[in-house]
């Protein structure tokens, strides 16, 4: 008699550009602005950052912001590293205007010419307020073909163990508090 088995929980991972990714390991940044076709529906289970390191563009960077750009410019050869876990806290649909995206320059690091080059944005632009934390375990992981290409969301692999809820916030609840009444003052 076999045993039964269940096939092993995928880890969710969002790609995003490796800059971005340590701006919000710093907790320079707390929110992350999308295109509303990049991520359909609601965003309402933790995953993880899965740090790009193509299309990266150093002109997209806030000058005062660029060491982020360049701190991770190149792919590191011994792996990828996964270090941050997420919560979507809140969700926003703002214009491209450049008063809107003027209004949020100080919760990221690229700038509003950034946002609108990467996006080129039509309609809005969906901004999602994060609560990112810290594994206690990061893991270097292989890039896999399954991983590459233009898209989003990933499914890490199921021998890629990532332990979601071994992590700490990377802001305190009191600064984080006051980046969520900032974001919301920014955004009203």
């Amino acid at each position: 008699m076999t045993e039964a088995t269940t096939p092993a929980e995928t880890t969710a991972a969002l790609k995003e550009r490796a800059g971005v990714v340590n701006a919000l390991l710093d907790g320079t940044q707390t929110v992350l602005v999308r295109h509303p076709t990049l991520d359909p529906g609601t965003i309402d289970e933790r995953f993880v950052l899965y740090p790009a390191y193509s299309h990266q563009e150093p002109a997209r960077y806030q000058s005062r912001y660029a060491d982020y750009y360049h701190r991770a410019s190149a792919k590191p050869d011994a792996g990828l590293p996964i270090r941050a876990v997420v919560d979507v806290r809140e969700e926003y649909t703002v214009s491209a205007s450049e008063d809107d995206l003027e209004s949020l320059a100080r919760h990221y690091v690229y700038s509003p010419d950034g946002l609108c080059d990467k996006y080129d944005p039509d309609d809005g632009l969906r901004v999602l307020l994060l609560r990112v934390s810290e594994l206690e375990s990061p893991r270097l992981i292989e890039e896999r073909g399954s991983y590459r290409g233009c898209r989003a969301w990933i499914d890490l692999a199921d021998d890629v163990e990532v332990d979601t809820n071994a992590a700490t916030p990377v802001l305190d609840d009191a600064t984080f508090a006051e980046r969520r009444a900032a974001v919301r003052d920014a955004l009203d």
